[in-house]
């Protein structure tokens, strides 16, 4: 993976004239310029400050080259439904009901992330961290929220007006822009129940318009970024011999 560093390279400093009173220099002008630290950077500018970032630049290489797993395909964005946003929420679902240990014993129900927050498509062939922290460069956290069934209801209301969203757990069958069909599980929504939504601290603050996370009846924090999620799980998947298969499932579907 690239990597950007965003540097001075070069700094002119135009003194101004020296007063009667002062002789203390004056810094009036700085001028700098981006570099892209590659390979042929590297070759091209003999300097001293390439010569200093480079063993890191190779360490970091070295880290981000490491190969998780394979995938049998290029994963991508889409709307209503991607290959990449059904990998990438079953993934986080999977791997956050693995460590998470609430005290009612029930785990989460779905998970709902964001196209925007997707900032990559994934390759066919090896996948290496790099590629997932091109996927997912941001810190983000996983949170999970208990809401009401009537607030589970708003919530893909607007993901069906909006054409989709990334999410796993849940079926929906629509017609325009009014839902006809919504399983949770393998259940109708139940609007007198509670239900745990996994998401992205980002999203569960309101982040993308997506208010409806707004006043939930409980917020609980892993510890765990969702980039990580992703990267435990492609490692399950290869321990297990398995290699990176999506299909698009028809988890949303307009009539």
């Amino acid at each position: 993976m690239k990597l950007l560093l965003f540097c001075n390279l070069y700094l002119a400093i135009v003194l101004s004239m020296f007063s009667a009173c002062s002789s203390t220099p004056k810094l009036k002008k700085v001028e700098t310029s981006m570099l892209e630290l590659n390979s042929l950077t590297i070759v091209s500018n003999d300097s001293s400050f390439i010569k200093t970032v480079q063993p890191y630049k190779l360490k970091t290489d070295s880290i981000m080259n490491d190969v998780l797993g394979t995938s049998d395909q290029s994963l991508l964005k889409g709307l209503p439904e991607g290959t990449l946003g059904d990998f990438v929420s079953d993934a986080v679902l999977k791997k956050t009901n693995d460590v998470y240990a609430p005290t009612d014993k029930i785990p989460a129900d779905i998970c709902l992330l964001n196209n925007g927050g997707l900032r990559s498509q994934l390759p066919k062939g090896k996948l290496t961290l790099g590629n997932i922290y091109e996927l997912m460069p941001f810190e983000n956290e996983i949170v999970i929220l208990t809401i009401s069934g009537d607030k589970m209801n708003q919530l893909f209301e607007s993901l069906v007006a909006n054409n989709g969203a990334p999410f796993s757990g849940a079926k929906i069958i629509a017609k325009g822009k009014k839902i006809t069909s919504l399983l949770i599980g393998e259940k109708e929504i139940d609007f007198s129940k509670n239900y745990k939504v996994v998401t992205s601290d980002y999203l569960a603050g309101g982040g993308d318009k997506y208010h409806f996370f707004a006043s939930p009846i409980k917020v609980e924090t892993l510890n765990y970024k969702l980039r990580d999620a992703i990267v435990d799980y492609i490692k399950d998947e290869t321990r297990k011999g398995k290699t990176i298969k999506v299909e698009i499932d028809g988890r949303i579907k307009y009539e």
